[in-house]
């Protein structure tokens, strides 16, 4: 019944379209080795194109692309070796979302829910150096196997809110749990939160 208020609740009009994009990045401290910092960075854009058909519902078509990386330092007693390692990971998803909003055109203030499902394509990659941790000769090239795409069934969903500055033009605020992986045996799920633009034409 409270859907049902949802979206009947605004007067009917004609439907509009929403451009948007939004990004965010992160990067923490985890801690030093050998007096090399160790850190996570994690930077994600975003783009969408969506169309309110009613007065509080909408469909968005949108992409993802985050990028988490990861640096770290590891000394090996047995081998004698220091090694610097990155590794990275980069998710671009593609995906259909049904947008919720809890207030109607003309508030300023417009929170909502969204939901939907997608199709990712995960890659991973890694390199890293190495030298002899008593020697300290200089440092050299690590050798990795390289790991194909994986593609999955993704889905996500989320809160977030718009505060319109100008009629068209808000800042909007979100926080999304992605869930990927749906159609193999073990789901991951990942968070992020995120700022940006919205405009409405």
């Amino acid at each position: 019944m409270a859907l049902l208020t949802v979206f009947v609740s605004g007067p009917a009009f004609a439907g509009y379209f929403e451009l948007s994009g939004n990004g965010s990045y992160y990067k923490y401290n985890n801690g030093q080795t050998l007096g090399e910092a160790n850190n996570t960075t994690v930077q994600r854009l975003g783009a969408g194109i969506g169309y309110n058909f009613l007065g509080n519902a909408s469909i968005e078509f949108k992409y993802t692309n985050s990028k988490n990386t990861d640096k770290y330092t590891q000394e090996s007693l047995g081998e004698s070796r220091i090694y610097r390692i990155t590794r990275t990971s980069q998710f671009n998803n593609y995906g259909i979302n049904l947008i919720l909003n809890f207030a109607d055109r003309k508030a300023k203030f417009r929170p909502f829910i969204t939901g939907g499902l997608g199709y990712m394509i995960r890659e991973d990659g890694i390199t890293g150096t190495y030298e002899d941790s008593v020697l300290l000769d200089g440092q050299q090239a690590l050798q990795f196997a390289e790991e194909d795409p994986v593609k999955s069934i993704s889905a996500d969903g989320g809160i977030g809110f718009k505060i319109y500055i100008v009629e068209r033009i808000a800042l909007e605020g979100s926080f999304n749990v992605f869930a990927t992986d749906l159609d193999k045996e073990e789901i991951y799920l990942h968070y992020s939160a995120a700022g940006g633009l919205r405009v409405v034409f």
